[in-house]
């Protein structure tokens, strides 16, 4: 039943149940025995239940591990589908056999277990002397992802009708690029469906910590405990919908991942030291000196200076997106000028540095001067790529060099990037565009929910006021006893800490939307949490106009 959960995991199942079942099972039964044995008497009580949970998660955690495991590989091969089709495709463009293509494939680690699973594929073959379609069917029944079961289905019974191998992956562009379409948009509609869910709760949210502020009039009951609780569920609520929402979200990153250091690398990586210093000597100066500022302009001004790392992170963002919306125009032009010159790269490449590709021009210009050094081409390649910033760029930019390093017609590898890079850039813009409505959704959420809670605590200062030093009904003296040890700032600043904690969440959330760096966060963060301040004390002034 289990089969593929153990495959994927590289072991029996006689293997999981004596090195990783066995153990746990035993410590979770063990645990709890020991406990009762040596201290009883602490073993009564809400402890008793915690304990006699022990045993439970221990075994769930034995039965859902492989489960969990065979989800995290099915995940990391359809990611990175949409790649590996494109650079089955340009290497097919070489007329270099299926075996040999299966080889190059399985010896990029940027796959992750989707080379694995070619390796696989290559040493039934290699070694065991397995046929191409043997091989592959061997594999499809074993692999977790049926998107890459299917594939090897297809690609065996290719193998055995005789089809040309270029004439199955050009069809195969189509299918895999329909079926990466497919779960792209359905991610993105689960991410409407979720933001739904976190509008509605966060409502929700809002009456229960308002019920917080106003219950102790009612009932006497200590102010600052069912605060602290209410901040806790709250934020907590908060980070669970979060987390869903990034789970949710595609696997798709903006930047690039290679460690290679740009110059917009370290104008970021520089200015975060900075953005935290100058918080820290913000603080320590609003600490000493402003005690006429509200506490929560004070909060608001301290964290400001984050917003420079947040400035530059997202100045760089956006000049990522605009050269990857250039680079299908370039890799076409490459591609059929080299082939026009048969197949030269670097006579071509001279030509197209005197074209427009807007933003990407000036790193067109330098890859030309890198490759005309003929030190290394994948290096050239390499840095053109981290010079950009784009992840996508990195990815695809590196399938065309090795497509034409192996003898691949240059203009069909052209065709071939070209297509399947505005492809994805078309699903992009989608997701931007989600982000973007998100955007205005969070800011709105939070003015209002800024303004409810610090207009709720007003209303409780206000009432506060009024009945202190009054002779007041025995039923109401709960007010005046509240008046004498409750500290209305204090219950501001545990308010303006919550504000903090969901500007902090919503940032994070707005970033695992759109796929961005998580130093772009911090203009949101700022950015919530100085309309947070700005909604607590227009409310403050809107109480005191009632009075």
């Amino acid at each position: 039943m289990l089969d593929k959960e153990f495959n994927c995991m590289d072991m029996t199942k006689e293997q999981y149940i004596l090195k990783f079942a066995l153990p746990i099972a035993s410590m979770g039964i063990i645990f709890p025995l020991i406990m009762l044995l040596i201290v009883p008497n602490l073993v009564s009580g809400i402890f008793l239940y915690v304990l006699l949970l022990v045993p439970v998660l221990c075994i769930g955690l034995v039965i859902f591990y492989p489960i969990s495991v065979m989800g995290g590989k099915k995940a990391e091969i359809e990611i990175n589908m949409h790649y590996y089709i494109t650079h089955m495709g340009v290497l097919a463009a070489s007329n270099m056999a299926r075996r040999e293509v299966i080889r190059l494939l399985s010896m990029h680690e940027a796959y992750g277990y989707l080379a694995t699973e070619n390796k696989k594929v290559y040493s039934l073959m290699n070694d065991w002397n397995l046929s191409l379609a043997q091989a592959c069917r061997f594999i499809a029944k074993r692999t977790p992802s049926p998107i890459f079961a299917d594939f090897l289905d297809r690609l065996a019974h290719s193998a055995e009708a005789g089809e040309p191998f270029e004439q199955f992956v050009w069809t195969e562009q189509k299918v895999v690029m329909n079926e990466f379409d497919t779960m792209y948009k359905k991610s993105l509609s689960e991410i409407q469906t979720t933001k739904e869910i976190f509008v509605a709760m966060m409502t929700a949210l809002i009456f229960l910590t308002s019920i917080s502020l106003v219950m102790p009039i009612i009932t006497g009951m200590e102010p600052y405990v069912l605060m602290a609780g209410s901040i806790v569920t709250f934020l907590g609520a908060e980070g669970i919908l979060v987390y869903v929402m990034k789970s949710k979200a595609p696997k798709d990153k903006i930047w690039h991942s290679l460690n290679i250091e740009t110059e917009a690398d370290r104008v970021i990586r520089m200015s975060f030291p900075i953005s935290i210093i100058g918080s820290t000597i913000l603080s320590i100066i609003l600490l000493l000196f402003g005690g006429a500022i509200p506490v929560t302009i004070m909060i608001a001004i301290a964290l400001s200076p984050l917003a420079i790392t947040g400035y530059y992170a997202r100045k760089e963002e956006e000049l990522i997106k605009r050269k990857d919306d250039n680079f299908s125009q370039f890799v076409r032009a490459l591609g059929s000028t080299a082939g026009a010159r048969g197949g030269i790269i670097r006579e071509s490449l001279r030509n197209l540095t005197y074209h427009d590709f807007g933003p990407l021009t000036s790193d067109v210009t330098d890859l030309y001067k890198r490759l005309e050094t003929r030190i290394n081409k994948y290096m050239s390649w390499n840095y053109f790529a981290a010079n950009t910033g784009s992840n996508l760029i990195e990815r695809f930019a590196m399938i065309f060099a090795e497509g034409i390093d192996k003898g691949g017609k240059p203009e069909v590898i052209g065709e071939i990037i070209g297509d399947n890079f505005m492809r994805i850039i078309s699903l992009r813009k989608l997701r931007y565009s989600l982000a973007q409505s998100l955007v205005g959704e969070v800011y709105g959420l939070t003015g209002g929910i800024a303004f409810t809670m610090f207009l709720t605590l007003g209303i409780v200062k206000m009432l506060i006021d009024i009945f202190t030093g009054m002779n007041v009904p025995a039923g109401m003296a709960s007010i005046v006893s509240l008046g004498n040890v409750v500290d209305i700032n204090l219950l501001a600043l545990f308010l303006m800490t919550m504000m903090v904690g969901h500007s902090l969440l919503c940032a994070l959330m707005i970033r695992a939307v759109d796929g961005g760096s998580v130093f772009n966060s911090y203009i949101h963060f700022v950015g919530n949490v100085w309309l947070s301040a700005f909604a607590a004390e227009i409310s403050f002034m809107a109480v005191v106009k009632l009075v």
